[in-house]
């Protein structure tokens, strides 16, 4: 679920849902403002025209008659409509309709809002009035105003329908959201599931496509057809590498044998059989240099299968290996493999890169050094760490030896290709993992960090 509250439609469908939420309260407020605006003119209107007409009334009019027209007046109306009060000088009542001088600061304006407790059946409810004053000769006082109850029951209502309308608007928004954020998330997972695939070399698989035509089903039916043409390109090329490879083969065996064959046949020492030997050699070293390419370009492509590797078992074969070869150089040989750590990956690459790792430090360091070897699990992941004594390599020029061909100044009377490091790059881009070249202090240390299963 968390999931789904990340993706971008269900961001839209909050967005939209605000909006119209906000919409919809400015024009419900404007409704109920300007409904307002009708009704309170309206009601004001007629409380001046009424006071207009008491003012006049009362310059013609002896009291008792004034009396006995607002006792009249009162009696035609109940408090929900017009309301009538005349106060004596001690502010008792003296007719109207409502039964006290309401409690009002003396200081405010001519209209004055107040409460009136009104019977209603068998309760008794508040009523809100709206009213003015103004004096009678002889210190008396009127007061007449109108019930506006009715208007504020109708502001609360469209209030309640306002937040009515605003909890829907979101509920709606946040259901469609989660609707469309579920849907595509699904859709997603399916296409992410597949690319891990692909990724990891199974260029068989394509993303999925749904029966609806729009942008991401469209989209996935253009990244599959390009994926098809990926695959073409890719099997062509393998079968090309495979064929110049037993092409290559075939001729520098024929030639190691012929060598072979012919430095039988001649003394030791002579100059005959010294060059025979220096092809053989050549022949050997054209034939590593064949295989390293061959590998690079195998784990570039990305079409490897995979399948769990035990990583502890792998360097542990990898150092009994290489062991005995730095004992008889008189190189100290160390390792701690913690067991139990696996990677999902090419069993025969990894062992290819660790072997690389190894017989580099077995050159580069002269007898009485030292090379170790570890391998150790790091958060969710796991990490393997060559390290030698040797010249090690300047910070400067560390990202151009994983170059193919590229060997320092210093490495150049040492036997190689000047692939090692080309093919570890490649083997570790392959397992998704990072080559990290850094200073032993002296000499160079080297590790392949792995982030979980490859």
């Amino acid at each position: 679920m968390l999931g789904v509250l990340d993706t971008s439609p269900f961001r839209i469908a909050i967005v939209y849902s605000v909006v119209f939420a906000l919409g919809a309260v400015a024009l419900l407020g404007a409704v109920d403002y300007a409904v307002s605006r009708v009704v309170d003119g309206s009601t004001d209107n007629l409380i001046e025209a009424e006071v207009q007409g008491l003012r006049e009334q009362v310059l013609v009019l002896s009291r008792g008659d004034f009396i006995e027209l607002i006792e009249q007046r009162s009696q035609e109306q109940d408090v929900r409509g017009a309301v009538y009060l005349m106060v004596d000088p001690q502010m008792r009542p003296v007719a109207g309709n409502v039964p006290a001088w309401p409690t009002i600061d003396a200081s405010e304006g001519k209209w004055i809002n107040f409460k009136v407790a009104v019977p209603y059946g068998d309760e008794t409810r508040v009523h809100e009035i709206r009213a003015q004053r103004f004096p009678l000769p002889g210190g008396y006082r009127m007061l007449v105003g109108h019930d506006v109850q009715e208007r504020q029951d109708v502001k609360h209502l469209v209030m309640r329908g306002l937040i009515a309308a605003v909890v829907m608007t979101l509920l709606l928004g946040l259901g469609g959201g989660f609707w469309m954020g579920r849907r595509i998330l699904a859709q997603a997972g399916a296409i992410s599931a597949a690319a891990t695939e692909i990724v990891r070399g199974d260029l068989s698989r394509r993303l999925p496509v749904r029966a609806a035509d729009d942008e991401i089903n469209r989209l996935a039916r253009e990244i599959n057809n390009m994926l098809d043409k990926i695959e073409q390109l890719t099997l062509g090329m393998r079968t090309v590498l495979d064929s110049a490879a037993h092409d290559l083969r075939t001729p520098l065996n024929r030639l190691q044998s012929t060598a072979e064959g012919a430095m039988h046949e001649l003394q030791p020492g002579t100059s005959g059989r010294r060059v025979l030997e220096s092809v053989s050699v050549e022949v050997d070293r054209m034939r590593a240099t064949l295989d390293a390419l061959l590998r690079i370009a195998l784990a570039e492509t990305g079409t490897v299968a995979r399948e769990p590797v035990d990583l502890s078992e792998l360097v542990e074969s990898v150092v009994d290996l290489y062991g005995p070869v730095a004992e008889e150089r008189g190189i100290g040989f160390a390792s701690a493999v913690s067991t139990g750590i696996g990677v999902r990956g090419s069993r025969q690459l990894l062992a290819q890169a660790l072997a690389n790792l190894l017989d580099n430090a077995l050159k580069f360091t002269q007898p009485g050094g030292r090379i170790r070897v570890e391998l150790r699990a790091a958060g969710t992941g796991s990490e393997v760490t060559v390290e030698d004594d040797g010249p090690g390599i300047p910070v400067d020029k560390r990202e151009l030896v994983l170059g193919r061909r590229v060997r320092l100044d210093e490495a150049r009377n040492v036997p190689g290709s000047g692939l090692g490091l080309s093919l570890v790059a490649a083997v570790a881009k392959l397992h998704g993992a990072r080559l990290i070249l850094d200073d032993a202090q002296p000499g160079l240390k080297v590790t392949l960090k792995f982030q979980g299963e490859s």
